[in-house]
């Protein structure tokens, strides 16, 4: 009779410990659909050792919740030690790999949603944007086709794959489908600011214009909106109606460097110049180097009170407009190098004697030097043997002068000059 009753009693302590434990979890789970996440995690900072599948889930949750994302990788790492099953626990893991940087493992998680279904939206969604936020714009693309083929009216994929291939030039595509995008969803602002962006950065104002004007009665206060419309009315010579809208803004406290650029300059155009200089100023206060900004200020200046600065103004326009020494001379050798590969040599020395006269570029003087070393060509060519006779004096002359000299190059320069010398005295010519 003591063995049955023990067996009894050990049955009952198990049950009413797995009871506790369920309550438990229950209890955590409530807390993570409530948001109280702070509490869940102390609990499972309080019980370590005694966490079960669905209470290492809820820690995760609710770390998750509180961005803690290493954190909450690790509690999803122990549900898989005890569950690799679930689906819920895959998902889980590729977020919160991705979100930390894990991107390859993250990758392996999301290929194995989609091996248990290859249609499963999520997967293929998720791959879609981790291959694009990769950089792998090609693979992002095929993977939002995917999608899209199934849901051929879904702007939000519309607009994913037009971005893809925009950023893979193939800018006809991209218009095109942003359009599609935008007339299945016109009342999505931010979708259609961005859509005005592309459209005025392609040169296309009438468009962003209409995509403004379409969207705005869904959402008149918008403010990327209006200031896109502005910045339409402005590339079409509208300058009184951009006026209008960027008044407006700026009344309603838009303080944007884009909004006081364009409205100063609409206002200038407008023939308001004394209205367009507090913008003018604002907008050059924050971006001196702006040419436009610097010249309209300086004009608008010169027209009513301020000649003096105005001309300050124009002479720091000019300085602005200057190409920068260090690409001038870039774009002066790099064109001497196209002229040296394709066979015309004499080009190519005359810009590397440019760059000689006016950088003291040694190094491009003995690359002159060395295109007149060829001895059968001087006897043969007079014209070619007198600026080799040039050009190695003046190097030998130049290089004499330098600190560090190299004696194979020094006895090769000193036969070249004797036999410069020799042919002198033959020719019986004294330079």
């Amino acid at each position: 009779m003591k063995p049955l009753y023990t067996m009894a009693t050990a049955l009952l302590l198990a049950l009413l410990a797995a009871q506790v434990a369920r309550a438990q979890t229950d209890n955590w789970q409530r807390l993570v659909d409530e948001k109280r996440f702070a509490e869940v995690l102390a609990l499972a900072e309080a019980h370590p050792d005694s966490l079960d599948y669905a209470a290492c889930y809820a820690a995760g949750q609710a770390a998750e919740g509180l961005l803690k994302y290493p954190r909450a990788y690790l509690y999803y790492m122990r549900c898989r030690a005890t569950d690799t099953a679930r689906t819920e626990l895959l998902v889980a893991l590729a977020r919160t790999a991705g979100a930390i940087g894990r991107t390859d493992e993250a990758e392996q998680y999301l290929l194995q949603l989609r091996e248990r279904d290859t249609a499963a939206f999520y997967a293929n969604h998720q791959l879609a944007r981790l291959y694009d936020n990769q950089g792998d714009t090609k693979r992002a693309m095929a993977y939002y086709n995917l999608l899209l083929q199934r849901d051929s009216a879904n702007p939000v994929l519309m607009r994913s794959v037009a971005d893809c291939a925009w950023r893979m030039g193939r800018k006809g595509l991209a218009i095109m489908t942003y359009m599609e995008a935008f007339h299945a969803e016109p009342e999505h602002a931010l979708a259609a600011a961005a859509l005005a962006n592309r459209m005025l950065s392609m040169q296309m104002p009438e468009v962003a214009l209409d995509v403004c004007d379409t969207a705005l009665r869904y959402h008149p206060r918008h403010r990327l909106l209006r200031q896109n419309r502005g910045l339409a009315l402005f590339s079409l010579d509208a300058y009184q109606e951009a006026d209008t809208v960027y008044s407006a803004l700026l009344a309603e406290g838009d303080s944007s460097l884009l909004t006081r650029k364009y409205g100063g300059c609409a206002r200038y155009y407008s023939g308001r110049f004394m209205d367009a200089i507090p913008l003018l100023e604002a907008a050059f206060d924050e971006d001196t180097t702006a040419v436009d900004v610097c010249l309209l200020l300086g004009s608008a200046l010169g027209r009513t009170y301020d000649r003096r600065r105005a001309f300050a103004l124009f002479d720091r326009a000019e300085r602005l407009m200057q190409p920068a020494p260090a690409l001038t001379d870039m774009l002066v050798r790099f064109r001497a190098e196209t002229f040296e590969r394709d066979g015309q040599k004499e080009r190519a020395d005359a810009l590397y004697y440019q760059l000689w006269t006016e950088r003291n570029r040694f190094d491009l003087l003995g690359r002159i030097w060395e295109h007149y070393n060829d001895t059968e060509r001087a006897e043969k060519d007079e014209a070619y043997a007198r600026r080799s006779r040039f050009i190695t004096v003046l190097f030998a002359t130049e290089y004499l002068a330098r600190p560090k000299r190299d004696a194979k190059l020094m006895s090769f320069l000193n036969t070249q000059l004797n036999k410069f010398v020799s042919d002198m005295f033959f020719r019986q010519t004294k330079q």
